[in-house]
């Protein structure tokens, strides 16, 4: 089992709004996060801070893991809409965040925003999570396909994030084996390169480490415009 995570700035952005989190527990469980702050620079740096911290008490032997995980990103949207409602200004802060946790072959997940969680399982590179944003509600609905989604207009508009002080977070879980590959990303890494571009380089056969840094190369090659953040773990 290995763990790598890889994050960059981009070429345009003064500061990285991206958060990550990977961490390894005594009994072999693995949990793994991603937050891409919206908002002013320092108010979307500090929001995708707080996303992160939320999980700073997260307990791997708790009964209930999804509850858990939902209940951090309730904590950090109270943080954020209660830092917002004392400093006006920083109306519009938020973040997204998706959340895997791994233990004996299970993997439990939480998510609001359009971060991404991916399977890689054989040849087939599965999305796990759905946008809470225009194009993913017309991608699940079938109107547009993954790549027109990549590029449609409402890409960036946000339904739900944490720090609108109303949000549904997403939940789920789903079995893992052997060689398989458990992504999370933000949309600066799978809004600049496509699905099949993306199996690509993590079927290539080289280390994890290569792989990560091979995507958040081509991401920024591609564009540069964003912050560029990817968190894996192979089995």
């Amino acid at each position: 089992m290995k763990t790598y995570s890889v994050t960059h700035q981009g070429f345009v952005r003064e500061q990285n709004q991206d958060r990550f989190l990977v961490k390894e527990y005594a009994d072999g469980t693995v949990l793994l996060a991603v937050a891409d702050g919206a908002g002013g620079e320092a108010e979307g740096e500090r929001a995708a801070e707080i996303a992160k911290e939320s999980l700073s008490r997260f307990d791997p032997s708790s009964k209930d893991i999804r509850g858990q995980l939902v209940e951090a990103m309730r904590a950090a949207d109270k943080i954020i809409v209660d830092l917002v409602k004392r400093n006006p200004e920083f109306k519009g802060m938020g973040s997204t965040m998706t959340v895997a946790f791994f233990q004996k072959g299970l993997v439990c997940w939480a998510h609001v925003g359009d971060s991404r969680l991916y399977l890689l399982h054989g040849d087939e590179l599965s999305q796990v999570t759905e946008d809470d944003t225009m194009a993913g509600f017309l991608l699940s609905e079938g109107k547009i396909d993954s790549d027109e989604a990549r590029v449609h207009p409402g890409r960036n508009f946000l339904f739900e994030c944490i720090g609108c002080g109303c949000f549904e977070a997403k939940t789920g879980s789903f079995s893992v084996q052997t060689s398989d590959l458990i992504l999370l990303t933000t949309d600066g890494l799978h809004d600049k390169i496509t699905e099949e571009g993306m199996l690509a380089v993590l079927k290539s056969g080289s280390e994890l480490k290569d792989k990560l840094e091979a995507l958040v190369s081509a991401a920024l090659e591609a564009s540069g415009r964003d912050n560029v953040t990817a968190v894996a773990l192979e089995l």
